[in-house]
C-alpha cells in the first residue's frame, strides 16, 4: 500500500527535485501541483492522506477532508503559516531525504497501526553479538560481521542495545531511536512509518538505529519490548540482517535479546581472567540451552596461547592481537585478513 501524496509548490524546479527523490521510495505515490485551484479538482476525485504545501501558495485558507493530513512546507520567509495553527510543520530548504524521513514521524503520529501494512513483510535474519567478558572487542567484532555482510550488498541493520552504547563513534547518536520504537509500542502511532522515519545511514553505508542514550531508559524496558521490538522490525523489509551488539551483563534484556536472535556470535578473548569467566559461563544451564545456535570468534588472538575451549560451538573468526590502533584501520585489517567467515552465519 502507498501513501498517496500531493505536493502544492509554485517553484517548479523545486518540485522537480522533490518529486523525482520522492519518486525513489516505494511508500510514496507522489502527485505535484503549482496552483491551489488544481490540487481542489484533483481532490474531488482522488483520495490523498498528505498534502505538503507552501501556506503562500495562496492568501485565502485551504480547507481540507476529513482523513487528510496537511504539512506546511515553510521557509524563513513564509507568511501565511498562521493560517494553519494546527498543521504539522516542515523546513522546506534541507535535504530531501530528511524532508521524507519528517513526513513518515508525522504521518506515523496521525495515522495508527489498525490494519495498515505499508511494507511487505520481510524475514530479516537477527545475529546478536556478545561476550561475558569486558573489553573483549564485542562490538569490534558486530562491526565487522556488520561490515562483511555489507559488502556482499546485504543489507544491514546495527542496533545497539547495550546499557552504554560503545558503538556511537560509528553510528552517532542525534535523536531517541529505540526508545523511540518503545514508545510507539504503547501508542497509538504506526510502527513501521515510524521505523522508516528514525532508520539513519552512517558514511560506510550502514544503517542504524539509535541505541539507548540515558540509563533510566534502559531500566524502564521490558523483556516483552524488547522482542516485540525486534520481531517487528524484521516483518519491515527495512534490512535482510539486524545485527545487535549487545551488553557484558547477563541481565534480562542481554538474555532476551540472545534468545530472540536467529544466531549468537561469542566473542572470546584470550586471558586468564578471560578464561575464567568464560568456564562460568559455560556451566549456566540457559546456556547449554542455546548452544545450537551459538559461534565464538577468537579476538586479541596470539600464537602459542590457545585459551579456554568452549565445547560444541564451532569457530567462525580468528582475530588477531593488533594492538592500540585505530577502530577503522582494526575493521580494515580484519577484513583484509578474512579474519570472521562469515558465511558459516547465513
Amino acid at each position: 500500500m502507498n501513501i498517496k501524496i500531493a505536493i502544492l509548490d509554485s517553484d517548479i524546479n523545486y518540485l522537480e527535485r522533490l518529486s523525482g527523490v520522492f519518486q525513489q521510495y516505494d511508500e510514496l505515490s507522489v502527485s505535484v501541483f503549482t496552483k491551489k485551484d488544481t490540487l481542489e479538482q484533483a481532490m474531488e476525485q482522488n483520495t490523498f492522506q498528505i498534502i505538503l504545501f507552501h501556506p503562500d501558495i495562496s492568501e485565502s485558507q485551504m480547507v481540507f477532508g476529513a482523513g487528510v493530513m496537511p504539512i506546511c512546507l515553510c521557509d524563513d520567509e513564509t507568511k501565511n503559516r498562521k493560517l494553519y495553527p494546527h498543521a504539522a510543520v516542515i523546513q522546506k530548504y534541507q535535504r530531501i531525504s530528511n524532508i521524507y524521513k519528517e513526513i513518515l514521524k508525522c504521518y506515523a503520529e496521525y495515522a495508527d497501526d489498525n490494519g495498515m501494512d505499508f511494507f511487505q513483510e520481510g524475514s530479516a535474519k537477527a545475529i546478536a553479538v556478545y561476550s561475558p567478558i569486558g573489553g573483549s572487542g564485542k562490538t569490534t567484532i558486530a562491526l565487522a560481521v556488520a561490515r562483511k555482510l555489507h559488502r556482499m550488498n546485504k543489507r544491514v541493520l546495527f542496533l545497539s542495545t547495550e546499557q552504554f552504547n560503545s558503538s556511537s563513534l560509528h553510528f552517532p547518536v542525534q535523536e531517541e531511536g529505540i526508545t523511540r520504537l518503545i514508545e510507539v509500542l504503547g501508542g497509538n502511532s504506526n510502527f513501521q512509518l515510524t521505523l522508516k522515519g528514525i532508520l539513519k545511514e552512517n558514511e560506510s553505508g550502514l544503517l542504524y538505529i539509535e541505541g539507548f542514550s540515558r540509563l533510566v531508559d534502559y531500566e524502564d524496558v521490558s523483556c516483552e519490548e524488547i522482542e516485540t521490538v525486534i520481531n517487528k522490525i524484521r516483518q519491515c523489509d527495512v534490512c535482510d540482517y539486524m545485527i545487535i551488539d549487545t551488553g557484558s551483563s547477563l541481565d534480562k534484556i542481554t538474555k532476551t535479546v540472545l534468545e530472540t536472535a536467529d544466531k549468537i556470535v561469542l566473542v572470546q578473548r584470550n586471558s586468564e581472567h578471560a578464561d575464567i569467566k568464560m568456564k562460568f559461563f559455560d556451566t549456566q544451564v540457559w546456556v547449554k540451552e542455546q548452544k545450537e545456535r551459538m559461534y565464538v570468534v577468537k579476538n586479541f588472538a596470539e600464537q602459542n596461547k590457545k585459551g579456554y575451549e568452549l565445547p560444541q560451538l564451532q569457530a567462525v573468526g580468528v582475530v588477531h592481537n593488533y594492538g592500540n590502533i585505530l577502530s577503522n584501520d582494526l575493521l580494515s585489517y580484519i577484513e583484509q585478513e578474512n579474519g570472521i567467515h562469515i558465511q558459516s552465519l547465513l
